[in-house]
């Protein structure tokens, strides 16, 4: 068995789930029908992320619509390939963070399993261990360069304490290490250390 996984959040049009038919210029299969080529089984586990963000399309009809075809397991048609495509093989999971922001009909398709969120402590964690040595790589500033304090930490765990998962950690992260890449590159700095009150002024 295989697995292949489709990110809601960047779903904005059913269109972009179905495809296009081949009567329009720069016609192509729609992202369901790309992860499941990518796949290559018809046996496979589809995670189906942030599942909250299916009713948001800004387009034309609702992208939770279509995910209920896939659901009930009748098959997926493709307006590109344009046949029909089983789909009993195919085990759907999907992961929230919003359960208030999912219909009805496409709820009563999963069993529900909550997790609780991670706590100030393990956010913490995740922050000084993986988060910021992720950003400082990807930026080009060393650990020495960019120091946040005790407090200053404390200050960027509690501006998103009532937020589920660590998504705004990484952005806040990105907002400092951008600052100090500034004082760097701009004033010359060696090294900058951010306290408290300095994390506030930021975020």
């Amino acid at each position: 068995m295989s697995w292949t996984t489709l990110e809601m959040s960047s779903i904005n049009d059913p269109e972009q789930l179905t495809g296009s038919s081949r009567i329009y210029s720069n016609a192509k299969p729609g992202l369901i029908m790309e992860a499941f080529e990518k796949a290559e089984s018809s046996n496979l586990v589809f995670i189906i992320n942030e599942l909250d963000k299916a009713a948001a399309g800004k387009g034309n009809g609702n992208p939770a619509d279509v995910l209920l075809t896939l659901l009930d397991n009748l098959g997926f048609t493709d307006n590109y390939v344009e046949c029909n495509i089983p789909t009993s093989g195919v085990y759907p999971i999907a992961t929230a963070n919003d359960r208030s922001q999912i219909s009805a009909p496409l709820m009563s398709r999963f069993a529900v399993i909550e997790l609780p969120d991670y706590t100030f402590d393990e956010k913490k964690k995740i922050f000084t261990d993986f988060t910021l040595p992720k950003v400082l790589k990807r930026i080009g500033l060393s650990a020495e360069e960019c120091v946040i304090t005790e407090d200053g930490l404390d200050a960027i765990i509690d501006a998103y304490k009532d937020t589920s998962g660590i998504r705004d950690l990484e952005q806040a992260a990105e907002h400092i290490v951008a600052n100090a890449l500034f004082h760097i590159e701009a004033e010359g700095a060696t090294t900058v250390t951010y306290d408290a009150k300095m994390v506030k002024e930021i975020l």
